[in-house]
């Protein structure tokens, strides 16, 4: 694939932005543009999450674009993570576009919170209506009570724990490790909402329970902020850093029942690591540092099993034996992560794994060469 990340950029992230969603897209699509050494009278290409409020008339207009050749939207929220640098990359690799800019901005925690049920329910006390992306499975789970993110994601958790024997004890010294160790990386990071504010095991422990079994701590940042990234021919680019292979796919467990897929502790089918690797022209043990969309820290459990870095059951040993920290086999969201640093739906995952392939990350992963980015519907691979 001729494509090359040539520029990333970022706002400052906060529980409080105090500007519009718009002022954050423009501003983060700038310093993106400004690190690719490009102006905005270059950019021929646009890619957005459906679920940001910015169109593009606006976004073009604001920033002095001349006119778009290509623009997409990517679905599904932080599943489009990934999907959007492969939408970005294909037109590119087409001749659809030369320079496309991928970006996310929201006020996550000052706006609507994606993390509470206002998103999936509408109408009266006596009226209650499931509306939006989660239609139409939400309407046999919503009703019910199962309205948020943490409360799925709590039930794939006690399937995960039951079906492969771990004791709940053992299961929260797991999730808590990488909360912890994700903590960690974030107090490298001056950028990240957690910065300065450590985390122990003691305190995972004792935060409080959201939806048994995740605690405070299992769940990732409401933020305001944006994140944008800009993608070009790779041989045209001047050290960019190289995406090897992207990759979408649906999973049943998006649609139509979430809360009750065939398997909800796998979030790609078995059969395709494989081949995204052999696309990418690498083998899993190439692969130096790992980026997962960590809405919980369930996610990063799921992703190290899928990809086959452990077998099934196997990652709650694996992170509780370091494999996740700056000296483990697999570096793993360095810069905090969803967890610690911010939520931008994902997108600041992949800057980090920019920086880590440029050699400029706040917790630099010595020699990284190969980077794997994985959005449960999306996965990427980056190469320097």
């Amino acid at each position: 694939m001729n494509a090359a990340i040539v520029g990333v950029g970022a706002t400052t992230f906060s529980s409080e932005s105090g500007r519009s969603e718009l002022a954050l897209a423009v501003d983060a699509i700038g310093a993106a543009l400004a690190d690719a050494g490009l102006d905005a009278a270059d950019v021929d290409g646009m890619v957005r999450y459906t679920y940001d409020s910015n169109g593009f008339p606006a976004l073009i207009r604001a920033l002095g674009v001349r006119g778009l050749r290509f623009f997409s939207e990517v679905p599904l929220g932080g599943s489009a993570t990934c999907g959007t640098i492969a939408h970005a990359a294909a037109a590119v690799d087409a001749g659809l576009a030369s320079h496309v800019v991928c970006f996310r901005a929201l006020n996550g925690r000052s706006g609507v919170r994606l993390g509470r049920a206002e998103r999936h329910l509408r109408g009266g006390a006596d009226e209650v209506v499931c509306a939006g992306e989660q239609m139409p499975g939400g309407v046999y789970s919503a009703p019910y009570g199962l309205l948020v993110p943490a409360q799925v994601m709590a039930l794939w958790a006690q399937r995960y724990a039951w079906q492969h024997g771990i004791p709940l004890d053992r299961l929260a010294r797991g999730l808590g490790t990488v909360a912890v160790t994700q903590r960690g990386y974030a107090q490298a990071n001056p950028r990240a909402t957690t910065y300065g504010d450590p985390l122990t095991l003691e305190d995972y422990l004792a935060g409080r329970m959201i939806a048994s079994p995740l605690r405070v701590f299992d769940l990732c940042r409401e933020t305001d902020g944006a994140v944008a990234i800009v993608v070009s021919r790779a041989d045209e680019s001047r050290g960019g850093v190289r995406v090897l292979a992207a990759a979408q796919q649906l999973f049943p467990y998006t649609e139509a029942l979430p809360a009750y897929a065939p398997d909800v502790t796998a979030t790609i089918p078995p059969w395709s690591t494989d081949d995204f690797f052999a696309r990418a022209g690498i083998t899993r043990d190439d692969v130096d540092v790992l980026g997962v969309y960590d809405a919980t820290t369930l996610s990063v459990l799921f992703a190290l099993e899928d990809f086959g870095f452990c077998g099934r059951g196997e990652a709650i040993d694996f992170v509780c034996d370091g494999g996740t920290t700056l000296a483990g086999r697999l570096p793993t969201n360095t810069s905090g992560g969803l967890l610690s640093e911010a939520h931008v739906h994902g997108l600041n995952i992949v800057m980090e794994a920019v920086q880590q392939l440029r050699g400029a990350s706040t917790s630099q992963v010595a020699g990284a060469e190969v980077a794997l980015v994985h959005s449960r519907s999306a996965s990427l691979v980056l190469g320097r």
